[in-house]
This record gives C-alpha cells, structure tokens and sequence, in this order.
C-alpha cells in the first residue's frame, strides 16, 4: 500500500511542475522576433543611406560613413546572432536574416578605398635590333599599290613575259605609270627597272599571290603573268634568313617572309613566301639558332620544283648579294 501512495506522490509532483513552468515560445513566436530583428536592419540600411548621401552632400569624407554603417551591420548582425542562439528556426529564416546582413556590408561606400588613375607616361619602345628587327621594318620597304589616279595617268603595256615549265601562264595587266613604276593588275606595285643598278622591288605578299590560282596537288597550275614577269630579272627584297645549322660557311641560304631558325624557333615557310638563294660568294660566322633579317639582291628565278605534283619549291635567286645593314 505504501508503494502505491508513494507512486501517487510522485504524479502529483511531476503535475506541479509542469504547471508552474512558463510555456516555451512557439516556432511562430521565433519566426516573428526574427522578422522583427530582420526589419531592424532594413531600418538601418535606410539609416545609414541618409546619412551617406548627407555626407556626400556636404563633401565630407566617406570615412565616417564606412565607420557607422560597419557599427550598424555589426549591431544588426549581433541582435540577430542572438536570437538565433536562444531560438529553433528553419534553415530558411536564418538565410534571410544572413543576406540582410550582407546587404549592410555591401553598402560601404567605396570612395575612400578606390585607386587613383595611373597618368604616368611610359616609355617609348626601344627600336628593334639588326638581328631581330619587327614586323614594321619589313613592312616598310614594301611597295604600296597604286592610287586609281595614278593608274589613270599611267600608260598600259604589254611586256615580254618569259615561259614557265609546269605551269599556265595567266594574263596580267601593266600599266607604267609617270614615276616609272610599274602598276600590275591594279593591285600590286613593282618599282625598278630590273637591273643590277635599279632591281625590281617587289614585296612577299605579291609573290604569295601565286597560290590563288597555282597549287599543283589539286591540278591547279597557272601562274599569274605579273609573276612569271620576274623570271630572269634582278629584284630585291627583305625578309628574315636561314643559314645551315652545320656547316661554317655556306654559299646557300633561305629568304622568308616569316621568323624561323630553320629548327624549332618560328614558323617554317611555304613554298609561296620563300627564296632559295644561291650566294654570289660565301658566308660565315652567323650565328646558329638566331633570327636574321638582311635584304637580297639576285637574278629571280620562278622555277616550280614538283614531287608527284606537290609544290616543294617555287622561287630562286642566283648571284645573290645579302645587306645586312638595314
């Protein structure tokens, strides 16, 4: 009997105490406290916005901006920390309230803290060497084409074109113009008069022309007149040279349009815009895996040396003298 009454106690006991404990705050309650601390630092935000623009106004500094907005963000940021401590809230709730606090960070004024412009002049660029000139030295000594007025006042002829084994030859149109250049196609120019005293000029771009209507491989093989023109006239042109990477002399070398080494350093060249020049008299001492650029003067040769109807080699140079100093 005793052990009933004690359990009877025990209830009672157990009765009292949840009646007097206070009622836990509902999921709602949390909810509403955090939306409250949430528009807290919406009221900041505003808060601090007037005050920036106040600032700005009178041409403050923004460094006392950046200060209270930081102060403010750190008071909502601490109020709304310790809600979430003492309450059980979705994971939802919580980011909002993490975002509003971003917000008040990402509102600091950047005034303060933007670099100034760099108005310093730099520099001018140091001229290319003799060994490794730019694109722009080549470019220069190429002729520039004709302006229709000076086509105009120009008189047409028709010049001796010589025969090119393995190939068609294609009309071309000459006209001499007043300065004694000669205009070709209305599109390229050639300055000179052929010989050892005055070479023909001619630039890469004109002799690569010779690929829009001569690829042998696709039983394509006619070559423009204005470039069979050359053939066994005296020209001059400047591009980048290879020498042999073994040999101490050479009689021998290779002009380009393009930078290579003749190994590994460049991009190797076509038989479009390349010379394979024969040297008057041989050379040494250039250096092995250089760039070298000079200008070439020689007896033109359009010669297309063919292996089953794949172009391996186009133009020659025979009797060639080679400047350096450029």
């Amino acid at each position: 009997m005793k052990f009933v009454w004690t359990i009877v106690a025990l209830l009672l006991i157990a009765g009292l105490v949840v009646i007097l404990q206070p009622p836990a705050p509902t999921r709602r309650e949390n909810a509403a406290e955090l939306a409250a601390a949430a528009d807290a630092a919406e009221l900041a935000i505003e808060a601090a916005e007037r005050e920036k623009s106040a600032v700005a106004a009178s041409g403050d500094a923004g460094a006392k901006i950046e200060t209270n907005v930081a102060s403010e963000a750190s008071a909502s940021a601490t109020s709304v920390r310790a809600e979430d401590a003492t309450t059980t809230t979705t994971p939802t709730t919580v980011t909002s309230a993490e975002d509003s606090t971003k917000t008040v960070e990402s509102t600091k004024p950047t005034l303060a803290i933007e670099p100034t412009p760099n108005t310093s002049v730099s520099a001018p660029l140091e001229p290319a060497s003799a060994n490794q000139p730019g694109e722009l030295k080549a470019a220069a000594t190429e002729p520039k084409p004709a302006t229709p007025e000076e086509i105009a006042a120009g008189a047409e002829f028709t010049p001796e074109v010589p025969r090119i084994e393995h190939a068609e030859i294609l009309p071309s149109r000459f006209v001499k113009l007043p300065d004694g250049a000669i205009s070709v196609d209305d599109a390229w120019m050639i300055r000179g008069a052929g010989t050892a005293e005055s070479p023909y000029e001619v630039s890469w771009e004109f002799l690569s022309s010779a690929q829009e209507t001569y690829v042998p491989r696709l039983s394509e093989k006619k070559i423009p007149a204005r470039i069979a023109f050359l053939h066994g006239k005296v020209v001059r042109i400047s591009g980048y040279l290879a020498f042999p990477l073994i040999a101490p002399t050479s009689s021998e070398c290779l002009a380009m349009l393009n930078q290579w080494d003749g190994c590994c350093i460049g991009i190797p060249p076509t038989p479009y815009d390349a010379i394979e020049v024969k040297l008057a008299t041989e050379l040494k001492g250039w250096k092995k895996h250089t760039i070298n650029f000079g200008a070439i003067t020689g007896e033109f040769k359009v010669e297309p040396y063919l292996v089953e109807n794949w172009l391996v080699g186009l133009y020659l140079m025979e009797k060639a003298k080679i400047n350096t100093e450029l």
